[in-house]
């Protein structure tokens, strides 16, 4: 292409505190804009139709963060608030780009020799260490993508700024080359296999154009709204892009494309070298693996994380802290299939009643022959999300598979995260104890806060729902009554709310400790609890389960209703009636692992 047609038109002294700030108000408001449109673009690594609203939560989170800041903060401070905002807030991996983007401008800042502000070469340093810095936090670089407009964006910049003389470099100049060098990399990287523009590199463009704009309009006076001219630019480039681009399939053709079934992230407390060993664990089991953070001098931070990956259980962190632990269903397969999980080792090998997670079969008895929805993407915007609270590790996967956002370990923040996450204006909310009921309604009163100030803008927010469930059993039967359900056109919440109820209510459930879940105790509880129009009965093994508690509660199941036998193979109690009983109910084992209780029976 031809040379850039650069002009100055003025010199600021640095990129400061102020124009930090305006900059990410700027550039918010731009991803608020544009969600829909990067959305759209949005095949790689998986068509999720998520990368705008991705990238505009990553933003909002900053935002946040900078607002609690004191008016005199630095440029040093500034920064650093607006990266560690990012890394909180980051959703997906475009979200964790962005946010790794926003900490290697921050860690300039704070070598910069001026704590006031960057001069044109620490500009040019901030840019190239963002290109490095994003390419080095993805497991697996794909070009073509927003790296790669990460990398051009620094090369213009740093043509830039050694123009010599004639064209003294000042940061407004320094940002104009960088996204001119932007718009160019999107430009020649379109089409490649993943759309007709990468979303993530088109979000990157974004957020440069609006450094430009916000440079060059410092002199401009503050009230009002910010002209912005290289980003509205920006905008009408990629909306021609999409509109003269050829039709493309779900990204099949792009080089490393996502194969994981599973999204998965969290926030971790955790030292840089416990960080780096959890990359290289989740490069072992997945794809589109990020590990982001922000260490202190001693090595101690928090970092975002995020894998896509068929085992979600094995992402979880063996040292650290974790919270905000959030995993998603990404893969379009049918909540009902055939179950390829390992046998219980208690258990006949080889039988279909012998495997330890039979959530399928669990949802095609309950759904009674009725036909089964398919979860998909992108997802409605009208859509009705579902979050789902758990303490138990164990059923993760088959929460998610249903179609809900599960968070383990609920807490208000990961709560209210997953709600962003689902990006439906009604979310109905699953809780499983008591603890997780007071951090949904203490979600629900934040976000309905952050919605009464979004209508004063014209914006909208999200209302929660809070479900009448108490333990897990509860949520696994509520969240199967709801899957597909609100993703019908016409979903009302308040019927899938009483649909979620209705089935919390049918099961009866008793929760076993010590003592009395001991395997012969379980097997007594369960033949005194039966009744005859019982269908399934549902066991979930805690962390301190005995390894038979399966198979006696399955013995005691086979036996005639209110009768007792002696489970390791006294005296029979007649045949006929247990084989009635056993027509009748079906025996589900779980291996949940929840830290309490050791055994949750459910009768339904």
């Amino acid at each position: 292409m031809g040379p850039r047609a650069i002009s100055d038109p003025g010199p600021v002294p640095r990129l400061d505190a102020a124009a930090l700030r305006r900059w990410l108000a700027l550039a918010a408001s731009v991803a608020e804009r544009s969600r829909n449109l990067v959305d759209s673009l949005n095949v790689f690594p998986i068509p999720d139709a998520d990368t705008g609203t991705n990238v505009l939560l990553t933003l909002r989170s900053a935002l946040d963060a900078v607002g609690l800041l004191p008016p005199g903060a630095d440029a040093v401070q500034t920064s650093r608030a607006i990266a560690d905002g990012a890394i909180r807030g980051a959703r997906g991996n475009s979200g964790l780009l962005v946010s790794q983007a926003l900490a290697a401008l921050a860690e300039t800042c704070a070598s910069a020799p001026d704590p006031a502000g960057l001069r044109p070469v620490e500009l040019v340093h901030a840019l190239d260490r963002m290109a490095a810095s994003t390419w080095a936090a993805v497991s697996r670089p794909v070009t073509g993508t927003l790296l790669t407009v990460a990398a051009d964006a620094a090369s213009a910049a740093r043509d830039a700024l050694a123009a010599g003389p004639e064209r003294p470099a000042t940061p407004v100049l320094i940002a104009t080359a960088a996204a001119l060098g932007a718009q160019e990399s999107v430009v020649e990287t379109g089409g490649l296999g993943h759309g007709p523009v990468d979303a993530g590199g088109a979000a990157l463009m974004l957020l440069l154009t609006s450094l430009a704009d916000t440079l060059d309009t410092a002199a401009l006076p503050a009230p009002g709204p910010v002209p912005s001219p290289a980003t509205d630019v920006s905008l009408q480039m990629l909306t021609d892009l999409v509109a003269g681009a050829p039709h493309q399939g779900a990204g099949a053709q792009a080089e490393g494309v996502s194969t994981g079934e599973f999204e998965v992230m969290y926030l971790l407390e955790a030292t840089s070298a416990q960080a780096s060993r959890l990359r290289t664990a989740l490069e072992r089991i997945g794809d589109s693996v990020g590990v982001v953070g922000t260490p202190d001098a001693l090595g101690v931070g928090l970092f975002q994380v995020h894998v896509h990956t068929d085992t979600p259980r094995a992402a979880l962190p063996r040292v650290g802290r974790a919270r905000q632990i959030c995993v998603h269903h990404l893969a379009p397969t049918p909540l009902i299939a055939e179950a390829d999980e390992p046998p219980a080792p208690w258990l006949e090998v080889g039988g279909g009643d012998g495997r330890v997670v039979s959530f399928e079969r669990l949802a095609a008895r309950r759904s009674a022959g009725g036909p089964v929805p398919r979860p998909f993407h992108p997802r409605p915007a009208s859509r009705v999300g579902v979050i789902a609270c758990t303490r138990a590790p164990g059923l993760i996967e088959q929460l998610a598979r249903a179609g809900a956002a599960v968070v383990l370990d609920p807490r208000r923040e990961g709560i209210t995260r997953a709600a962003g996450d689902l990006g439906a204006d009604e979310v109905i909310v699953l809780p499983c104890d008591d603890d997780a009921t007071t951090a949904a309604h203490e979600a629900a009163r934040a976000l309905a806060a952050r919605a009464a100030s979004a209508a004063l803008g014209g914006g909208e927010g999200t209302h929660l729902t809070i479900g009448d469930t108490d333990d897990e059993a509860q949520v696994l039967a509520a969240t199967v009554a709801l899957a597909g359900q609100g993703e019908r056109e016409g979903a009302q919440i308040g019927d899938l709310a009483r649909r979620a109820w209705r089935a919390a209510a049918h099961v009866r459930t008793t929760a076993l400790n010590g003592a009395a879940a001991e395997p012969d105790a379980v097997a007594r509880v369960v033949a005194a609890s039966l009744r005859a129009d019982d269908e399934i009965l549902t066991v979930i093994l805690g962390r301190s389960a005995l390894p038979d508690v399966g198979f006696m509660a399955r013995e005691a199941a086979e036996r005639p209703t209110g009768t007792v036998a002696d489970p390791y193979g006294g005296e029979d109690d007649g045949g006929a009636g247990a084989a009635d009983s056993a027509d009748a109910v079906e025996v589900i084992v779980l291996a949940g692992d929840q830290p309490t209780p050791d055994v949750l029976l459910a009768f339904e």
